[in-house]
């Protein structure tokens, strides 16, 4: 009776609307809660809420800018390192709910807001994946899908920060699944593929070129493998292709025009055609620039860290995905697979040629692996394929418990998968909870898998996946809602310029001693002083002699700071905020008075 029970309810959950709502609620789940709950990470996402807070400061949201506050020169003033979706993402909720506190800074709760847009982005990745597996695979593989890609680390950390991965992988992802499900269809679907398009324009502005240059050559590929070339007429190409151009090309045109005829420059000097184009692509592809240098094993580990539990099983996949299509008749559903994998196969080939690497550049490919793992892990569990007597359930199984292992050691291992700075103290004190927490759950999937592997090996099948996919969401949980909001303090100035803003008195300015890391000039709103040599603090201490002054300094330049002061400046020198791992706030007077009791 229980058996029949639980089968209806299966069947029941599977059918109509449901499992789009299965979906939505995965989503919300792993990715609402908590999402508020830690300040804005440096440096990325406070650099860009604040050329966001500009636009709602200054009305202008086509001119971005970067630490400009109104009255000033726009010399050198102008941001053009990334497209503008993301931050017209982060300006429309400030213009709505507004983020000005009355007390100076930012007022409480903006990240919530703030990060929400990028959240339903993430949403819309897993509906994209849902959606294309649904269709020519199953419900169950779309589900799958939709599990194994909402549980990797890389993407549930990255779905809860306001930085322009998700916009760019979120809108990828569904443009590239819309497309697949308009021009291979068993009916041609025009409006699928025309909104597909049109969401691979919008990619391109959330981070670039990318957006289309990468699907045109995973399509490419596809056709000269295939030899499927009658399909292209279906694809509507030119009609598609135009629709994506004019989804993307208006800002990059008004900007190359405008800021060559205006003479609009950004911080380096550089014009919008110069930052944009010839920077941050083909200098960023050809020759290196900021990041990590590396060979093609540099993304292995990254991917093995980033997709845990899975990755052994997308590997797995993508092999005997390979060797299904490689052959001459291929019907409906194994093009599709071809081309997933080869959505897979040329993305891991174009990061992994791009001189300029970061952890997390490879993450547009991790839609395609999860569909990938999902077919073979289906297909092994119902026996339509078997994984042999020994030799490839013990590399799945080692592969689990190794990376188990790596993640239950090295915790920062999973903070650098979305952060700029990879050489950065790590706050081992604080990340050690969050660490027990992972080699718990990680542990006893492994524990699970080695005593099915040794003690009822044919049941490894059946039972592999269920223990992956809890660990899986017991992980994500615990990563999304307890890790990531643990380590935030130490990552981001939220709690310093609380601090700041909760001691100051009226006209006790703020400054940052050799600093440039985005967090001090958002969470101020543009009035920090950026003190970047010896020459402009004392220039600043002058100025606003007979004020207590607030500092920002690293903590490991805090004697070199106190060699720029005057005597009685090092006597009243006092911590006021030790929070972050990182920084110090600290007060300075040019007389010693007593201390504020106020003060922590």
């Amino acid at each position: 009776m229980n058996e029949g029970f639980f089968s209806r309810m299966w069947a029941y959950l599977l059918s109509g609307w449901r499992p789009w709502a299965l979906v939505i609620l995965l989503g919300c789940v792993l990715y609402f809660p908590f999402l508020g709950s830690s300040g804005l990470w440096d440096p990325w996402e406070p650099h860009y809420a604040e050329v966001a807070r500009e636009m709602v400061e200054s009305g202008n949201w086509l001119d971005p800018t970067w630490e400009h506050s109104p009255g000033q020169s726009f010399s050198r003033k102008y941001f053009w390192s990334k497209p503008i979706l993301s931050m017209w993402l982060m300006a429309i909720p400030m213009q709505i709910f507004g983020v000005h506190a009355d007390s100076g800074g930012i007022v409480s709760g903006a990240e919530w807001y703030l990060r929400t847009p990028f959240a339903l982005l993430a949403i819309i990745g897993l509906l994209g994946v849902f959606a294309l597996a649904r269709r020519f695979f199953g419900v169950k593989q779309g589900l799958l899908a939709a599990v194994i890609l909402g549980t990797c680390a890389q993407y549930y950390f990255i779905a809860r920060q306001a930085m322009t991965d998700m916009p760019f992988i979120g809108l990828l992802t569904a443009g590239m699944s819309l497309m697949i499900l308009g021009g291979f269809d068993e009916k041609p679907r025009p409006r699928l593929l025309y909104l597909g398009y049109a969401l691979l324009g919008l990619s391109v502005l959330a981070k670039g070129l990318t957006g289309l240059l990468l699907p045109g050559l995973i399509f490419l590929v596809y056709f000269m493998v295939s030899w499927d070339w009658g399909r292209l007429r279906r694809m509507r190409v030119i009609t598609g292709g135009i629709l994506a151009i004019v989804m993307a090309a208006p800002w990059l045109v008004y900007m190359s025009i405008a800021s060559a005829v205006r003479h609009m420059l950004d911080d380096e000097g550089k014009t919008f055609a110069r930052r944009f184009f010839l920077h941050d692509h083909i200098y960023r592809l050809g020759h290196g620039v900021h990041g990590d240098r590396g060979t093609f094993a540099y993304f292995i580990k990254q991917l093995g860290l980033g997709t845990h539990p899975w990755f052994p099983f997308m590997v797995w996949g993508g092999i005997r995905s390979a060797r299904r299509v490689d052959r001459k008749n291929l019907n409906r559903e194994d093009r599709v697979e071809l081309l997933v994998f080869l959505w897979a196969l040329c993305g891991f080939a174009v990061y992994s040629l791009s001189v300029t690497k970061f952890h997390h550049y490879a993450l547009p490919i991790v839609p395609a692996l999860s569909i990938l793992a999902a077919l073979q892990l289906l297909r092994w569990r119902e026996g339509t394929e078997t994984a042999g007597r020994l030799l490839v359930p013990l590399a799945l199984v080692l592969g689990v418990v190794l990376i188990s292992r790596d993640i239950g050691l090295l915790p920062k291992d999973l903070v650098d998968l979305f952060v700029y700075n990879y050489t950065r103290a790590f706050p081992k004190h604080d990340a050690l909870v969050g660490q027990v927490g992972f080699g718990i759950i990680f542990g006893l999937v492994s524990v699970g898998l080695v005593a099915c592997l040794l003690a009822w090996r044919e049941r490894l099948a059946r039972w592999a996946l269920p223990m992956l996919t809890a660990g899986a969401l017991l992980g994500a949980a615990w990563g999304g809602w307890y890790f990531f909001n643990q380590m935030g303090p130490q990552w981001s100035q939220r709690h310093l310029f609380d601090t700041y803003y909760a001691l100051r008195q009226a006209d006790e300015p703020v400054a940052a001693y050799l600093m440039n890391w985005r967090g001090e000039t958002f969470y101020s709103r543009n009035q920090v002083t950026q003190a970047k040599n010896n020459s402009r603090l004392k220039a600043w201490l002058s100025r606003h002699k007979g004020k207590r002054k607030f500092i920002l300094v690293e903590q490991h330049r805090l004697k070199k700071l106190k060699n720029q002061l005057s005597h009685a400046q090092k006597r009243s020198l006092r911590i006021l905020d030790r929070s972050c791992n990182k920084f110090y706030l600290v007060s300075v007077e040019d007389s010693l008075t007593e201390p504020d009791p106020r003060s922590p």
